[in-house]
């Protein structure tokens, strides 16, 4: 009962504060910004300008799923649930464009602004996602600069030859990322030709691992959730006849998910494993 008492609270001091802006005029930025998914958390660790942002999802201070884990230690965590959301008196909200629509239309119905961004399954949805958010925190010269840097080292990581070494990106529960996702356009990027050449929606596919090892790729590259961290979920990672496979028959190259969580320009750092595991294979494959 206090608990409801408390939220209809919260929620009349909202609209209050939301009636008074409107008849002042917005400011021009955010000042209270909340974040209520990793994918956004990750873009506002890079663009809010300092003290602005005042919660992030809970998964942003997770070194094991954040790569900007370390940036985010003093913001307080949510779970993305409304009466998380509204102690903090947000005057802008950052989810994903998955994130629950109950919680999306309440915040809206009471006058928060609302911004999301998408999955990003090419570079282009990378720049348009760190657009987006900038132009949210008015951040526009960050943003662009932010842009200019993922390109850059994007750049930096890209490898091609006459005959690109074969690869497999195998995850937990043994997904394998297909040419059209972002990490099959990074192995791609990066001088590698993907062993798996059909496509779907959700960007993986789940061979057996006679299908993976009869595939012969040159470089097995394992997508590592929790090292370190033994589950059912990376159990078929290590299947016996897979592992002794990438011992004695192929490189291989562990890219953690902090990298490549929510597809932001984190990935960069899975580009440029992959770009300096193609060198050393290059070199070796010349002085054999």
């Amino acid at each position: 009962m206090w608990r409801i008492l408390g939220l209809t609270m919260v929620l009349f001091c909202l609209m209050a504060a939301a009636i008074a802006r409107a008849g002042e005029g917005l400011p021009p930025a955010p000042q209270r910004i909340v974040s209520i998914n990793l994918c956004s958390d990750i873009l506002a660790a890079d663009l809010a300008a300092p003290g602005t942002l005042k919660s992030v999802f809970r998964l942003g201070r997770d070194p094991h799923d954040s790569a900007v884990a370390h940036l985010l230690q003093h913001v307080p965590p949510n779970d993305g649930r409304i009466e998380d959301i509204l102690p903090f008196a947000p005057d802008l909200v950052l989810a994903h464009r998955y994130t629950s629509p109950f919680t999306l239309d309440l915040l809206r119905r009471i006058g928060v602004p609302v911004v999301t961004v998408k999955d990003a399954r090419t570079f282009a949805d990378i720049r348009d996602n760190i657009e987006t958010v900038a132009a949210a925190l008015g951040r526009e010269a960050e943003g662009r600069a932010l842009i200019a840097r993922f390109d850059a080292e994007m750049a930096a990581t890209r490898r091609e030859g006459p005959r690109p070494p074969t690869a497999i990106l195998y995850q937990d529960l043994g997904g394998a990322v297909t040419p059209d996702s972002i990490l099959g356009r990074i192995v791609a990027h990066t001088g590698f030709r993907n062993v798996i050449d059909n496509e779907n929606p959700f960007g993986l596919v789940y061979p057996g691992i006679e299908d993976v090892i009869a595939l012969r790729p040159e470089l097995v590259a394992i997508g590592i959730y929790r090292p370190g961290q033994p589950s059912q979920a990376s159990a078929l990672l290590q299947h016996p006849a897979l592992r002794l496979y990438r011992t004695r028959y192929a490189r291989e190259v562990d890219l953690p998910a902090r990298d490549w969580n929510c597809s932001t320009r984190y990935v960069t750092a899975i580009a440029a494993r992959l770009a300096a595991t193609y060198d050393e294979m290059l070199v070796r494959r010349v002085t054999q």
